[in-house]
Parts: structure tokens; C-alpha cells; sequence
């Protein structure tokens, strides 16, 4: 149900004559993804008073993986719900949008690629999560690097937060982190963004050649570590011609080292 800077994936319905697994996915369409009030409907329901979670909601991540998937460590936020297991909730006393600022390190190429020499089997557990380089907190209050108007917590989380206010139930994080650039602008007061997939593949690249940036990986080691995951060099999206994921994350890079005349790595 839970992809990349996506919560609302799929929705779970019951298919009775398939007696060994009756709970089966259907995922969403782009109309309804564009529909904001179109949200995940589960299979099973908690009750509200049992759930002990900011209103806000959550990061999280999914924990069946495997380093021969397209993506290992695929990372989400997710509104206020009870989950299983199989989706591990990071605990934090950060502020939301600091949050989300671990959130787009998650579900860097950067980070991925590491994550792929740690785990061994099918399950992401939380240990091997507490192996990988993550950035400090504290490296999200330094003044972004190709943009000195502002810092880095705040170049991230604004395009984390177009990624994943998509629809209805994330207002209260936009609310948490006083949201207001998104499209919605007339319904929602620009808590909402509009989900557009050709701008989605804008923002994700940004913030992927960011990410790059900051762990001081030189261009030829990007081009290396794109090239051992499947599918980022496939054409994209929209009309033919149009840049894959590893051109558009290459573009990206070449863009913001360029306007940050050299960017030092942030210290693990």
C-alpha cells in the first residue's frame, strides 16, 4: 500500500475465491491519484484510541526488501493508522519537518546503495537500518549549498512535502509544518499539492543530486551506483524521449555542484 514518497499506493480488497491469500491489492490509477480526496482504504480497521502516533502521522519504512529489487529501502509518510510490522516506525522527537528531511535521506539513490551491501536476506529489520550512514539532524541547519537564500532543512523538506500532500489525509502534516506552496491553492489553501508525475520526477531527482552532493560522491561514482540499480536508465516518462531517472539525477547534479561551486560532505 506504501511506495516511495507514497501513501496511497494501492488499496486492499477482499477476493474471496483465493482462499490462500484473500487480502490483494489494486493499485491506483493516475485520475485517482490526482483526485485528493481519493485515500487508501484498507482491508482491516484499529481503533483510533489505540494508536499512539502523532496526528500528523509517521515516517516509515518497509521492511520486505531485497538488494536485487529495483529499490531496497523505499520510505514513505504516512498519516496517523495502525500499521503491522512490516511497515517500521521511526520514532522521533525532531519536529516534523526535520523528519521529513530523513525521510528524502531514506529514499536516496546514496543511501539505497548502501543499504544494498548490508542486508543479506528478504527483511530490512531495524538493526541494519542503524548501520547505514544517515545524516545528522544537525546538517539540515547549515545553509543549503547552491542556494544560500535558505538551508537545507528547509530546500528539502519543501519538495518532500509537494511529494507526499497529496490528498486529504495529509493535511495535518502539512498543517505541522506550515505547508503552504502547494497547487491546491483555492481548496486547500496550498496544503495540498496536485500529484503530477512528470514534476514528481523533477522533484526526486533534485533531491537525489543532493543527496549525492552531500555525501561528497564525485559525478563518476554517481554514474557507477545509478548504473547497479535496474530500470533508472529506462526512458521516462510522458512523450518518447523523455530522460530517465539516471539522466534526469545526472542533469540535477551537474545543476546544483555548479551553483554550489563545490559542496563539502557533510560529516557522518
Amino acid at each position: 500500500m506504501l511506495q516511495a514518497y507514497d501513501h496511497r499506493a494501492a488499496n486492499v480488497i477482499t477476493d474471496r475465491s483465493n482462499w490462500m491469500r484473500q487480502g490483494q491489492t489494486e493499485k491506483r490509477t493516475l485520475v485517482g491519484y490526482q483526485n485528493p480526496e481519493q485515500l487508501a482504504m484498507p482491508r482491516f480497521w484499529v481503533e483510533a484510541n489505540k494508536v499512539e502516533m502523532p496526528d500528523w502521522g509517521c515516517v516509515g519504512f518497509k521492511d520486505i526488501t531485497s538488494p536485487t529489487n529495483q529499490r531496497t529501502m523505499i520510505a514513505a509518510c504516512a498519516p496517523r493508522a495502525g500499521f503491522t510490522n512490516h511497515f517500521v516506525l521511526v520514532r522521533s522527537e525532531a519536529k516534523p519537518v526535520r523528519q521529513l528531511c530523513l525521510l528524502a535521506n531514506f529514499n536516496a539513490f546514496a543511501y539505497d546503495y548502501c543499504t544494498r551491501q548490508k542486508i543479506g536476506g528478504v527483511t530490512l529489520n531495524f538493526f541494519i537500518v542503524e548501520q547505514i550512514p544517515t545524516l545528522p539532524p544537525d546538517a539540515y541547519d547549515k545553509r543549503c549549498p547552491w542556494d544560500r537564500r535558505t538551508t537545507l532543512e528547509t530546500w528539502i523538506s519543501q519538495r518532500v512535502l509537494k511529494l507526499t500532500c497529496t490528498a486529504e489525509d495529509m493535511l495535518p502534516l502539512a498543517e505541522a509544518c506550515d505547508f503552504t506552496d502547494g497547487s491546491f491553492r483555492a481548496e486547500y489553501g496550498g496544503r495540498l499539492h496536485k500529484w503530477d508525475e512528470a514534476e514528481r520526477a523533477e522533484l526526486m531527482a533534485e533531491l537525489d543530486a543532493a543527496f549525492f552532493l552531500l555525501y561528497g560522491i564525485e559525478r563518476d561514482d554517481v554514474e557507477y551506483i545509478l548504473s547497479t540499480f535496474q530500470g533508472v536508465h529506462d526512458e521516462g516518462i510522458g512523450f518518447p524521449g523523455e530522460p530517465s531517472v539516471a539522466q534526469r539525477i545526472l542533469e540535477k547534479y551537474a545543476v546544483l555542484s555548479q551553483t554550489a561551486g563545490g559542496v563539502d560532505a557533510v560529516r557522518l
